[in-house]
C-alpha cells in the first residue's frame, strides 16, 4: 500500500484551515493509502479528529522542527505539506527524499518545486504560479478539499423555507466575529432559530452562551464531525460562515450564503465567491483595504440577511451558481491523481 505523510500544523492563533484540507484529502484517500500526520504539538481535540480519521501522528518538536520531519520521510513517502513556511529550499529537501511532492496552496507566492499544487480557489491560473515545467495543476471547486460526506453527485435536496440560521466562523475565531454575526440576526429579529458551531479554539465561548439572553433560540454546538455538519447545513435557510472552507462546504451542500472574510488567506476565495455570485453577500474587514468601514460589521450583516429574507429570486440564482461548479466528483479525480504519482 502507497504511503502518504502529511504536513501540516493547527492551532488558536493559526486556526485549523490546513489540517482540515488534509483531513479531508485523507478522507477521500483513507482505503487506498496508509497515512501520517507531522504537526507541531497537536492539541489533544487535533489528535483525535486526525486518529478517528484513520491517521498515525507524529508530532514535531517546537524547535528543529525541519530536521525532524525530513528525517522521518521514507523514500516511498508521497509528502503533502499544506502551510505558509514551506519555501524552495525547504520544497527541494522534501523532494529529494521523498516518491513525489503535492503542495496545498492558497497563497500563490514563491518559487514551487513540488509535482502537484492543489488550489481549490476560484480564479486560479497555472500561469499565476512560478513553478517548473514539470508541475501539475488542480485548481479551482472540481478540486474542493471537503470530506467525502459533503460531496455528493447527485445533491442534498432543496433547503427548508423556515430552517434555522447556521454560523460557523472557523476553528480559532480570534476575534470572536461569532458574536458580531448574533448580534447582527438580533438585530434582525431575535426570534429567529441560530444554530452556531463553535470551533475548538473559539477564544470565548462564555460570551456567545451568554447572548442566549438576547437570542433564545440560539443552539452552541461545538467539535462536529462531517456527518454533523452536513445534518446542520442540510437543516437550514441560510449560513453565515468565514470565506474558508467551511463556505464551500455550504456550497457543496448547496445552501444560502452570506460569507465574512476573517484572515487575509482568505481574500482568494471570497473575492471568487462574490464574482461568481456563490453567496449572497461578502464582506470585507478592514484588513483587506486598510480603511475605516463605513459601516459597522454587524449592520451590514443585518442588511445582508434582510436581503436574504425579501429577494428570493438572488437566492435562486446563488444556488444555481453553486451547483454549477461543485458537482461533488472531486474525490474521482483526487483518487485518480494520486493513484499515478
Amino acid at each position: 500500500m502507497k504511503q502518504l505523510l502529511f504536513r501540516a500544523d493547527g492551532n488558536a492563533q493559526i486556526g485549523l484551515g490546513h489540517v482540515m484540507r488534509c483531513l479531508a484529502l485523507a478522507n477521500i484517500l483513507s482505503d487506498q493509502f496508509s497515512m501520517r500526520l507531522a504537526i507541531v504539538d497537536p492539541a489533544p481535540d487535533v489528535r483525535a479528529l486526525m486518529e478517528t480519521a484513520g491517521l498515525t501522528v507524529d508530532p514535531l518538536p517546537t524547535s528543529s522542527v525541519e530536521t525532524v520531519f525530513l528525517d522521518s520521510i521514507i523514500p516511498d513517502d508521497i509528502v503533502v505539506l499544506d502551510g505558509y513556511s514551506f519555501d524552495k529550499s525547504f520544497q527541494n529537501s522534501v523532494r529529494s527524499r521523498a516518491r513525489k511532492l503535492v503542495v496545498i496552496d492558497d497563497l500563490v507566492t514563491g518559487h514551487y518545486v513540488a509535482d502537484v499544487i492543489i488550489n481549490h480557489a476560484g480564479g486560479v491560473r497555472p500561469t499565476d504560479y512560478d513553478a517548473e515545467p514539470y508541475t501539475q495543476f488542480c485548481l479551482g471547486p472540481h478540486y474542493a478539499l471537503l470530506r467525502s460526506e459533503f460531496l455528493k453527485p447527485d445533491g442534498f435536496g432543496e433547503p427548508p423555507v423556515d430552517g434555522p440560521i447556521f454560523v460557523s466562523l472557523g476553528g480559532a475565531d480570534p476575534q470572536n466575529t461569532s458574536l458580531t454575526v448574533l448580534e447582527a440576526i438580533q438585530q434582525v429579529d431575535s426570534t429567529l432559530p441560530v444554530r452556531i458551531v463553535l470551533g475548538p479554539f473559539h477564544p470565548n465561548r462564555t460570551a456567545i452562551e451568554a447572548f442566549r439572553a438576547h437570542l433564545p433560540n440560539l443552539a452552541i454546538l461545538q467539535n462536529l464531525s462531517a456527518s454533523q455538519m452536513v445534518n446542520e447545513l442540510m437543516q437550514c435557510s441560510l449560513a453565515i460562515t468565514a470565506c474558508s472552507t467551511v463556505a464551500y462546504e455550504v456550497c457543496a451542500v448547496n445552501r444560502p450564503l452570506i460569507g465574512i472574510v476573517t484572515a487575509e488567506n482568505q481574500a482568494r476565495i471570497a473575492q471568487f465567491l462574490s464574482e461568481e455570485k456563490l453567496a449572497l453577500s461578502v464582506n470585507f474587514p478592514t484588513l483587506l483595504t486598510r480603511l475605516t468601514p463605513v459601516i459597522a460589521l454587524d449592520k451590514l450583516l443585518k442588511l445582508a440577511i434582510q436581503s436574504f429574507q425579501f429577494s428570493p429570486e438572488n437566492v435562486t440564482d446563488t444556488l444555481a451558481n453553486q451547483r454549477r461548479l461543485f458537482d461533488g466528483r472531486s474525490p474521482e479525480r483526487f483518487r485518480d491523481l494520486f493513484n499515478r504519482l
